[in-house]
């Protein structure tokens, strides 16, 4: 399923696979002066194409599924596809994802791709590439005309849950980085955010980050910390948790921030 909106001239398309007249879980992504940003998971591939009339150029921010789906497919029509170097192999072999994920996103099918400069111009547009490493260590996001298309840098100050590959001192890293930039906008997965949105998400993890030091600083255990950071979690936390068998989870955040290694 695919919706539709737009914000300053920027296309807005909620995605998701329907499952029996439900949507499991949303992303989004972004078509801006021909230029799209993310495109969706492979489980509505065509969907994507569909709605996208006229593409200059893919740009990805990072290797997962929920963002490279229609890769592919736009490929074959004619555009370009362009991610990070660190990110190319990734898409060229694609790591086989756990089954849960297959059901709400789609194993992606292998493409190629052109590696990114730190700035280019495709057409009449000009992209600044910024390394946004945290969420995945070959994350990036870009800056066009002011707007920040930031994939899964930010998310919400109302986050749990966090997958185990994520690197939150890093995530933070990053965030500093970006609120040096120039933008009043960001569009990533979660959904567009305000400046003072991302600024927020900031706020809640450095939060965070000193919430845990403190802690483990005190002799709590990891599943203490946890405990007392987040005693009432959502149900869909702990279903999150139960589905992922912990690939996401509370926990990862609490070990990420002390460096501790998160092994399934």
């Amino acid at each position: 399923m695919i919706i539709s909106s737009s914000i300053n001239g920027v296309e807005v398309f909620k995605c998701g696979t329907e499952v029996e007249g439900r949507v499991l879980y949303w992303t989004h992504f972004y078509c801006y002066r021909g230029l799209v940003f993310d495109c969706g998971c492979p489980n509505i591939a065509g969907e994507v194409a569909a709605a996208l009339r006229e593409t200059k150029g893919v740009l990805v921010t990072h290797y997962h599924e929920d963002h490279v789906g229609a890769a592919p497919i736009l490929k074959t029509r004619g555009a370009r596809v362009f991610a990070s170097e660190k990110t190319i192999p990734l898409l060229q072999t694609p790591p086989q994802i756990p089954q849960y994920r297959k059901v709400v996103w789609g194993q992606p099918e292998p493409v190629e791709a052109e590696p990114l400069d730190k700035s280019f111009s495709l057409g009449e547009v000009d992209v600044e590439v910024v390394e946004t490493p945290g969420h995945t260590f070959d994350h990036v996001s870009f800056l066009v005309d002011g707007f920040l298309f930031s994939g899964d840098l930010a998310i919400s100050n109302k986050q749990v849950v966090w997958m185990r590959e994520e690197e939150v001192n890093e995530t933070i890293r990053s965030l500093e980085d970006i609120m040096k930039l120039d933008f009043e906008m960001a569009f990533g997965g979660p959904g567009p955010m305000t400046r003072r949105d991302v600024e927020a998400y900031l706020i809640y993890l450095k939060g965070l980050k000193e919430q845990v030091e403190e802690m483990h600083r005190e002799g709590l255990s990891v599943s203490e910390i946890v405990e007392r950071l987040f005693p009432n979690p959502p149900q869909v936390a702990l279903i999150m948790e139960f589905v992922s068998e912990k690939e996401w989870a509370r926990e990862n955040m609490v070990k990420s921030l002390l460096g501790i290694p998160r092994t399934p």
